[in-house]
């Protein structure tokens, strides 16, 4: 696992995925609380023929506005397709042949692209937080940092839920594109049209982008805990499930 796990850290950072990651996160970190302050300015030069728009100023609030949907639209979108290839690549290539001839067993090599996959983003995306967090107080004033980590780490469970759906295609289909439009396909299921069922929502991994406003207010987080033990669950199945369908899967030479 250790040598595995270093090719694959050293494999991110070759094809520039840590790179592009790093770009895109401190983008929205940086993004976010600018567009926030110069929204409601914008509007208020905007000519409407003569109706006089009413905007109130923005606060650290309309910061995390941002943020989330920065994070839920543009990060993730990369995000999956950066990962969508990762084994689906390989397979194209024809480079797992070479890979499973050494003593890796196939079991090793989905963890490795899990583990490697999982912490590179955690890593740079708790970094992107920390900088958003000090720009949005540099410009809006102080809010509260324990309440911002918890909702950081709530959006960091969903990412890795992704991730693992991405990575659960690339293991099943060949075609990075593929991979990742059936990531997305299921994603958009999940969190617009199962999320919307009252019933059902707080059970869904996506649940926190709703309604992350709560924990930013009081903290209040007996709300998430069904949507989060539903999320570590997803992430397991689809591991031990990748595994499971890669041990069978013919590799073509």
């Amino acid at each position: 696992m250790k040598a595995i796990l270093k090719k694959e850290f050293l494999e991110i950072i070759r094809t520039k995925k840590l790179l592009i990651l790093a770009i895109v996160l401190l983008f929205v970190a940086v993004s976010s609380p600018i567009l926030a302050k110069l929204i409601p300015t914008i509007f208020k030069n905007l000519d409407m023929q003569g109706v006089k728009l009413t905007i109130p100023e923005a606060t650290w609030k309309d910061s995390i506005d941002q943020f989330v949907k920065n994070l839920s639209q543009i990060a993730l979108i990369v995000i999956v397709f950066m990962f969508a290839g990762s084994i689906a690549e390989e397979k194209n290539k024809k480079t797992l042949e070479i890979v499973l001839t050494k003593p890796i067993t196939r079991s090793s090599f989905i963890i490795s692209k899990f583990v490697s996959s999982l912490t590179v983003t955690s890593l740079v995306y708790l970094a992107g937080s920390i900088i958003f967090y000090i720009y949005t107080m540099t410009i809006f004033g102080s809010f509260s940092f324990g309440n911002f980590i918890i909702m950081a780490l709530l959006l960091l469970l969903y990412l890795w839920q992704v991730i693992s759906l991405t990575l659960f295609c690339s293991t099943v289909f060949s075609n990075q594109i593929l991979a990742a439009g059936i990531a997305f396909f299921v994603e958009i299921i999940i969190v617009s049209i199962l999320g919307s069922i009252d019933r059902i929502s707080k059970y869904i991994p996506g649940f926190i982008l709703g309604k992350y406003p709560d924990i930013m207010n009081d903290g209040s987080l007996h709300q998430f805990l069904p949507s989060t033990i539903v999320s570590v669950i997803a992430i397991a199945v689809l591991l031990f499930a990748s595994i499971a369908y890669f041990n069978k899967q013919e590799i073509e030479r």
